[in-house]
C-alpha cells in the first residue's frame, strides 16, 4: 500500500502576504491543486491525505468534499513545524487495519512535480528503505561571511533535494517516535532523520521545474510555465 501525504500547514513567512503560498490562486487553481491533481492520476498510489494548519482545515475539507477524484483524500491536522506535521501524518497509520509499506511526502509549493519522477520513487522503494527526488548542483557555491566570499565550495558530489520523499513505513516512523520522544525538532527534512542514523536514502533524478515556491519571482515563474507544462 502506497500513502500520500501532501504539506499544505507551511505559514510562508519568507514569502510574505496575508494568504499562505500554497492558497493562491494561479490560472484557476490553487497551487496545491497542482501537485494534488498528479499524484491523482497514479494507479500505484492508494490514498491522499492532505496535512494542513488549523486555520484552513474547515475551508480545505469543504472544498476537498465539493470536487471528484480518482483517490479518497484525506484532511489532516498537522503541527507548528514540518517534522511535526510529518509525524502527525505517520501516526494517522500507526493503527490502520492495513499497514502502509510505503508514504510518500511532498510539499504542496512545488506543484510542477512530474508523474514519472513519483513512478521512478515509488519504484526505487522496492529495493531501497528511503528515496528522494534530488538535483546536482550547478552553480559555484561559497562560503560567506559578512557579505564576502570567505571561501570556495566544491560542488562535486552535492545535490539539491527536492521532494517528494518516500520511505518503507516502519522506518520512518521508528525514527520520527524517536525524534520526538527525545524533544529533537531540529530536522529539516524526513531524509536528514534517517540519515543521522546511517540509513542509506537513494537519489533519484529529478528537475529544476520540480522547484519550491518560495518566493514571489518563484511564484512569477511559476505562473509563466504552468500553462505550457507537461506534467506527465
Amino acid at each position: 500500500m502506497i500513502s500520500v501525504f501532501i504539506l499544505l500547514a507551511g505559514k510562508s513567512s519568507r514569502f510574505g502576504g496575508a494568504i499562505p503560498k500554497q492558497f493562491l490562486k494561479i490560472k484557476n487553481k490553487y497551487i496545491f491543486e497542482y501537485s494534488l491533481e498528479t499524484f491523482d492520476s497514479i494507479k500505484n498510489v492508494n490514498e491522499i491525505s492532505l496535512v494542513v494548519d488549523g486555520e484552513h482545515f474547515a475551508f480545505l475539507t469543504k472544498f476537498i468534499s465539493q470536487k471528484t477524484y480518482n483517490h479518497n483524500i484525506n484532511i489532516i491536522l498537522g503541527g507548528n513545524t514540518r517534522q511535526e506535521s510529518v509525524y502527525n501524518s505517520l501516526k494517522t497509520l500507526q493503527n490502520s487495519t492495513i499497514s502502509s509499506k510505503i508514504v510518500l511526502f511532498h510539499d504542496a509549493c512545488r506543484p510542477l512535480i512530474r508523474k514519472r519522477e513519483i513512478n521512478e520513487l515509488i519504484e526505487s522503494l522496492k529495493d531501497n528503505d528511503a528515496a528522494s527526488i534530488a538535483i546536482p548542483l550547478i552553480d559555484s557555491l561559497c562560503k560567506a561571511e559578512n557579505s564576502y566570499i570567505k571561501e570556495p565550495i566544491k560542488r562535486e558530489n552535492l545535490y539539491q533535494l527536492q521532494t517528494p520523499q518516500g520511505f518503507k513505513f516502519d522506518i520512518i516512523y521508528k525514527a520520527h517516535l524517536e525524534a520526538a520522544q527525545s524533544k529533537d525538532f531540529s530536522f529539516t527534512d524526513d531524509t536528514s532523520i534517517l540519515a543521522s542514523k546511517g540509513i542509506k536514502i537513494k537519489l533519484i533524478k529529478g528537475s529544476v521545474y520540480n522547484f519550491k515556491i518560495t518566493t514571489k519571482d518563484d511564484l512569477v515563474l511559476f505562473e509563466n510555465i504552468v500553462g505550457d507544462f507537461d506534467f506527465d
